[in-house]
């Protein structure tokens, strides 16, 4: 096991690499603990079924945590707490992947005015995302994120080991957030996941502590100097304007994140080069290494004016204006809020047209 403290202007969080799943049991016992788990992780990985079993651990499941991600799940998670006597010294625990530690961490930050957290990202979206950063939230009347808060985890639980069961589709998922941080980072970062990307996809043990070492590092650094998103960790935000608008567009049939992310930072990209503020040979290299893995985007609905109705409900927009992350360069995020819908809505609809699922 080998440790990191990071630290941001509210308090410190440490991350533990674990080289293997039983280690990471092994750190809470002592410990009175509730975990919220995504019950596929639980499916496919039955040593930890058995350990929670066997300490007795108090537990909820959730079959379908991005759709459980709501009110009616918060408020059963708050009963338990409650019907079990668990206080604030008391551990909550998030076991899944990003919506699992999303819902947890939003349960965390308000049971009590917030009780001791830890998440056990399962992902690769969760551990290099959505469980650093202290951003907790759930979905509400069709918006994702909605409804949430800022709260930090006082420690972050990485392994690799899980990520051994997730599918193509699932583990590219979080990889869209590792190229995410990659452009808005620097060349030589995207360079390097290009250049890693057999190893990448074979789920090389090595290779993905390296990528997720760095893609963390990215944002640890960009959220220890704005933790409350008031500057620049809005550049976090690169292609989630476009990519919350497509997944209104897709909320009856919810898609992957990750993909709506990489289409959104593919539109983002574009829009940037439409602008005269991204060189072409950036664009098509960005374009060339999203390229190189193996997306598949054939169950997603790009309905122009649905994913314009659903950007303009997003959290970040000020007055009748659209807020967006673009490129002046590869590693150069600027803030750009849209005020010209009309233009936004034919662009995307001249994307949409040419856009190969």
């Amino acid at each position: 096991m080998r440790e990191i403290e990071f630290k941001n202007t509210k308090e410190k969080v440490v991350l533990k690499f674990f080289d293997r799943t039983s280690d990471i049991f092994n750190d809470l016992e002592g410990k009175k603990c509730f975990f919220i788990c995504d019950a596929n992780v639980l499916s496919a990985h039955p040593a930890v079924t058995t350990w929670l079993d066997e300490s007795k651990a108090i537990k909820i499941l959730l079959d379908h945590p991005e759709a459980q991600k709501n009110l009616e799940s918060y408020k059963k998670i708050i009963e338990a707490l409650k019907v079990n006597s668990f206080t604030r010294k008391d551990y909550l625990i998030g076991l899944g992947g990003g919506a699992t530690t999303d819902l947890a961490g939003f349960v965390a930050a308000t049971y009590m005015r917030g009780m001791r957290f830890i998440q056990i990202p399962t992902s690769l979206l969760g551990q290099v995302d959505a469980s650093v950063g202290g951003k907790t939230a759930i979905n509400f009347d069709g918006i994702k994120n909605f409804v949430g808060s800022f709260y930090n985890p006082e420690q972050i639980f990485i392994n690799t080991e899980f990520l051994s069961s997730l599918n193509e589709q699932e583990f590219l998922n979080g990889l869209a957030e590792v190229i995410k941080h990659a452009i808005i980072s620097s060349e030589e970062s995207l360079n390097e996941i290009f250049n890693e990307k057999s190893a990448i996809v074979a789920k090389e043990p090595e290779t993905l502590s390296k990528i997720i070492d760095n893609s963390i590092a990215v944002k640890e650094s960009i959220v220890s100097e704005d933790f409350n998103e008031a500057g620049k960790r809005k550049f976090l935000n690169f292609g989630h304007t476009f990519a919350h608008g497509i997944e209104y567009a897709n909320r009856k049939q919810p898609i992957l994140h990750g993909h709506a992310v990489v289409i959104g930072m593919l539109m983002a990209s574009t829009y940037s080069e439409h602008k005269g503020m991204l060189d072409a040979v950036d664009l098509e290299k960005i374009k060339k290494v999203i390229g190189s893995f193996n997306y598949n985007f054939s169950n997603i609905n790009l309905d122009v004016e649905t994913i314009v109705e659903g950007m303009k409900s997003d959290k970040k927009n000020q007055s009748e204006k659209i807020a967006l992350i673009l490129l002046q360069g590869i590693g150069n995020p600027v803030l750009h809020e849209e005020g010209n819908i009309e233009n936004l809505t034919n662009f995307i609809r001249d994307f949409a047209e040419n856009f190969e699922k």
